[in-house]
């Protein structure tokens, strides 16, 4: 059918007031939080509370609008250290967005397959210099809500080698391309794509499974546009999605030969 623009076939929803829904925050058992307070890993004063799982910054006079207006926001070094010190184990898959702790969802059959025939179908195409993630995480600085964010998307095409991240995580500057995979999280993939966008990540795809479409969102504008990207074109199974990295085209991937 060719590329089409995203607004031929979608209306973009309103921003989330959360990076995702309440019932996707991460709620920490209470020896979880008492090995952080321990260890000194909570920043920005004495109070930082534990309240059914979330961490609370102190009360503050009045009632909030809103109940989750006072979570505490975990900035990336102090992700980080909690990673490094093991407080959240293998059963605990989150991510940080917008330094909430939010849950990984569950994959279905059909996203775990479509993943996998990314990850093949772009490790044939990229050149010498870039490698291929799985499921692993890019290190974003502060967003529009001024907390940074480490998500893991689906796939990603990093520059460099892998042992060059022994002792870092991949930035947006080393990043060429990132791919969210999307059935039930699409409303939550397509906000996901602001933040790579204020971050300059200069390519970012939306497989959708439900609509069975490919969109490349390119030229990363920030909140100036819905996706936080300028030019979005919109890929059918009978199309060829072109993959750009590095500013310049590299291969095609025919739609078909990813989606299930």
């Amino acid at each position: 059918m060719g590329a089409q623009t995203l607004t031929d076939l979608v209306s973009e929803p309103p921003p989330l007031s959360l990076p995702v829904p309440v019932d996707r925050l991460y709620r920490m058992a209470p020896e979880v939080y008492q090995r952080m307070v321990e260890r000194g890993l909570l920043t920005g004063g004495d109070g930082i509370e534990c309240r059914d799982g979330l961490l609370m910054n102190p009360p503050t006079a009045g009632t909030p609008a809103n109940p989750f207006d006072g979570l505490y926001r975990i900035p990336l070094d102090v992700y980080h250290q909690i990673a490094d010190a093991g407080l959240l184990g293998p059963s605990d898959k989150v991510e940080l967005l917008d330094g909430l702790l939010v849950k990984i969802m569950t994959k279905g059959q059909s996203h775990f397959v479509v993943v996998y025939l990314l990850v093949d179908a772009l490790e044939k195409v990229i050149a010498d210099g870039w490698f291929v993630l799985k499921e692993d995480p890019v290190a974003l600085p502060a967003g529009p809500l001024r907390h940074a964010s480490e998500p893991e998307p689906d796939v990603t095409v990093v520059r460099g080698a892998i042992r060059d991240y022994l002792k870092r995580k991949p930035e947006p500057a080393d990043t060429a391309l990132v791919v969210e995979v999307a059935e039930s999280s699409l409303r939550e993939d397509r906000a996901k794509l602001t933040r790579y966008a204020q971050a300059g990540i200069p390519v970012a795809w939306l497989v959708n499974l439900h609509d069975r479409t490919i969109e490349v969102h390119t030229r990363p504008a920030g909140a100036s546009a819905p996706s936080g990207y300028d030019e979005v074109l919109v890929y059918g199974e009978g199309d060829e999605v072109p993959v750009i990295i590095d500013g310049r085209e590299v291969g095609r991937i025919a739609a078909r030969e990813v989606l299930p």
